[in-house]
Protein backbone atom coordinates (compact mmCIF):
# COMPACT_ATOMS: atom_id res chain seq x y z
CA UNK A 1 0.00 0.00 0.00
CA UNK A 2 2.93 2.34 0.33
CA UNK A 3 4.08 1.75 -2.84
CA UNK A 4 0.73 3.33 -4.37
CA UNK A 5 0.53 6.31 -1.49
CA UNK A 6 4.54 6.98 -2.64
CA UNK A 7 3.49 7.15 -6.58
CA UNK A 8 0.07 9.05 -6.36
CA UNK A 9 2.11 11.44 -3.72
CA UNK A 10 4.97 11.98 -6.12
CA UNK A 11 2.65 12.13 -9.14
CA UNK A 12 2.31 16.21 -8.51
CA UNK A 13 5.26 16.73 -8.64
CA UNK A 14 6.37 14.73 -11.83
CA UNK A 15 3.10 16.38 -13.40
CA UNK A 16 4.68 19.62 -12.97
CA UNK A 17 8.45 18.80 -13.80
CA UNK A 18 6.98 17.39 -17.14
CA UNK A 19 5.14 20.17 -18.35
CA UNK A 20 7.55 22.60 -17.44
CA UNK A 21 11.15 21.56 -18.23
CA UNK A 22 12.17 21.27 -21.77
CA UNK A 23 13.90 17.31 -21.12
CA UNK A 24 15.94 15.24 -23.45
CA UNK A 25 15.02 13.12 -26.49
CA UNK A 26 16.87 9.76 -26.38
CA UNK A 27 17.27 8.15 -29.74
CA UNK A 28 14.91 8.53 -32.09
CA UNK A 29 11.75 8.62 -29.92
CA UNK A 30 9.31 11.51 -30.62
CA UNK A 31 8.31 11.80 -26.64
CA UNK A 32 10.78 13.63 -24.96
CA UNK A 33 12.50 12.32 -20.96
CA UNK A 34 12.28 14.69 -18.61
CA UNK A 35 11.31 12.77 -15.09
CA UNK A 36 11.86 8.94 -14.75
CA UNK A 37 10.82 7.94 -10.95
CA UNK A 38 10.72 4.39 -9.39
CA UNK A 39 9.10 3.74 -6.32
CA UNK A 40 10.57 7.28 -4.35
CA UNK A 41 13.65 7.65 -6.56
CA UNK A 42 12.66 10.24 -9.14
CA UNK A 43 15.44 11.40 -11.79
CA UNK A 44 15.27 14.53 -13.23
CA UNK A 45 17.14 15.53 -16.87
CA UNK A 46 18.02 19.13 -16.61
CA UNK A 47 19.15 20.67 -20.06
CA UNK A 48 19.56 24.43 -18.79
CA UNK A 49 20.78 26.23 -15.76
CA UNK A 50 17.09 28.09 -15.85
CA UNK A 51 15.58 24.56 -14.67
CA UNK A 52 17.14 24.47 -11.76
CA UNK A 53 14.78 27.37 -10.74
CA UNK A 54 11.94 24.80 -11.88
CA UNK A 55 12.78 22.17 -9.79
CA UNK A 56 13.20 24.37 -6.57
CA UNK A 57 9.95 25.63 -7.37
CA UNK A 58 8.59 22.22 -7.63
CA UNK A 59 10.02 20.88 -4.82
CA UNK A 60 9.56 23.42 -2.17
CA UNK A 61 6.04 23.05 -3.14
CA UNK A 62 5.89 19.37 -3.14
CA UNK A 63 7.17 20.03 0.72
CA UNK A 64 4.93 22.67 1.61
CA UNK A 65 2.42 20.00 0.24
CA UNK A 66 3.28 16.74 1.40
CA UNK A 67 5.73 17.52 4.34
CA UNK A 68 8.35 15.32 2.52
CA UNK A 69 11.98 16.63 2.55
CA UNK A 70 14.79 15.88 -0.68
CA UNK A 71 17.36 14.31 1.14
CA UNK A 72 20.18 15.94 -0.78
CA UNK A 73 22.74 13.00 1.03
CA UNK A 74 21.04 10.30 -1.11
CA UNK A 75 20.76 12.92 -4.40
CA UNK A 76 22.93 12.53 -6.95
CA UNK A 77 24.00 14.82 -10.28
CA UNK A 78 25.71 13.93 -13.34
CA UNK A 79 27.27 16.65 -15.50
CA UNK A 80 26.81 14.92 -18.95
CA UNK A 81 29.26 16.68 -21.99
CA UNK A 82 30.03 20.16 -21.39
CA UNK A 83 27.76 20.79 -18.59
CA UNK A 84 29.46 22.74 -15.30
CA UNK A 85 29.80 20.98 -12.39
CA UNK A 86 30.38 24.65 -10.37
CA UNK A 87 26.95 25.24 -10.58
CA UNK A 88 24.95 23.26 -7.60
CA UNK A 89 22.09 24.78 -7.24
CA UNK A 90 20.09 22.28 -5.66
CA UNK A 91 23.16 21.32 -2.97
CA UNK A 92 23.21 18.15 -4.26
CA UNK A 93 26.74 16.07 -5.08
CA UNK A 94 28.09 15.43 -8.71
CA UNK A 95 29.37 11.81 -9.09
CA UNK A 96 31.40 10.69 -12.33
CA UNK A 97 28.82 8.05 -12.55
CA UNK A 98 24.82 7.67 -11.80
CA UNK A 99 22.51 4.16 -12.19
CA UNK A 100 19.23 4.85 -13.10
CA UNK A 101 16.43 2.01 -13.65
CA UNK A 102 19.88 -0.14 -14.12
CA UNK A 103 21.56 1.55 -16.88
CA UNK A 104 25.19 3.52 -15.99
CA UNK A 105 24.96 6.84 -16.96
CA UNK A 106 28.64 9.03 -17.28
CA UNK A 107 29.43 12.44 -18.46
CA UNK A 108 29.51 10.99 -22.29
CA UNK A 109 27.74 8.52 -24.88
CA UNK A 110 30.61 6.61 -25.31
CA UNK A 111 31.49 6.02 -21.47
CA UNK A 112 28.03 5.43 -20.50
CA UNK A 113 28.04 3.02 -23.16
CA UNK A 114 31.15 1.20 -21.96
CA UNK A 115 30.26 1.00 -18.44
CA UNK A 116 26.58 -0.05 -18.74
CA UNK A 117 27.80 -3.09 -21.10
CA UNK A 118 31.14 -4.31 -19.09
CA UNK A 119 29.07 -4.48 -15.93
CA UNK A 120 26.49 -6.57 -17.63
CA UNK A 121 28.79 -9.01 -19.44
CA UNK A 122 30.54 -9.19 -15.92
CA UNK A 123 26.94 -10.31 -15.01
CA UNK A 124 26.26 -12.78 -17.73
CA UNK A 125 29.71 -14.06 -17.58
CA UNK A 126 29.34 -15.12 -13.79
CA UNK A 127 26.13 -16.93 -14.81
CA UNK A 128 27.10 -18.79 -17.42
CA UNK A 129 30.41 -20.39 -15.16
CA UNK A 130 27.46 -21.08 -12.59
CA UNK A 131 25.24 -22.74 -14.97
CA UNK A 132 28.89 -24.34 -16.85
CA UNK A 133 29.52 -26.29 -13.63
CA UNK A 134 25.69 -28.05 -12.96
CA UNK A 135 24.77 -31.28 -14.83
CA UNK A 136 22.36 -29.82 -17.26
CA UNK A 137 20.74 -31.46 -19.88
CA UNK A 138 20.45 -29.74 -23.44
CA UNK A 139 16.92 -28.44 -22.59
CA UNK A 140 17.44 -27.41 -19.11
CA UNK A 141 20.77 -25.67 -20.64
CA UNK A 142 18.96 -23.73 -22.62
CA UNK A 143 16.31 -22.71 -20.73
CA UNK A 144 18.83 -21.47 -18.42
CA UNK A 145 20.09 -19.19 -20.96
CA UNK A 146 17.09 -17.99 -21.89
CA UNK A 147 15.58 -17.03 -18.25
CA UNK A 148 18.42 -16.07 -16.43
CA UNK A 149 21.38 -14.93 -19.23
CA UNK A 150 19.39 -13.37 -21.58
CA UNK A 151 17.31 -11.54 -20.14
CA UNK A 152 19.71 -9.81 -18.46
CA UNK A 153 20.98 -8.15 -21.45
CA UNK A 154 17.41 -7.81 -23.29
CA UNK A 155 16.57 -4.16 -22.23
CA UNK A 156 20.43 -2.70 -22.73
CA UNK A 157 20.49 -2.33 -26.75
CA UNK A 158 17.37 -0.20 -26.20
CA UNK A 159 19.31 2.13 -24.56
CA UNK A 160 22.97 2.24 -25.59
CA UNK A 161 24.53 0.05 -29.03
CA UNK A 162 27.13 -3.18 -27.34
CA UNK A 163 30.50 -2.14 -27.96
CA UNK A 164 32.51 -5.15 -30.00
CA UNK A 165 34.69 -6.12 -27.20
CA UNK A 166 31.46 -7.07 -25.23
CA UNK A 167 29.92 -8.75 -28.41
CA UNK A 168 32.42 -10.69 -28.47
Amino acid sequence: MSMILIALCLNPLIRILEQKLRGIRIGRRARKRVVVAYADDVTIFVTTPDDFTVIREAIRRFEKATGARLNVRNSKALAVGGWSTTTNALDVAYYPEIQVLGINFASTIEQSMNRSWTYITGKVRVQARYAYGRDLCLSQKMFFVQAYILTKIWHKPQMFPTPIACTQ
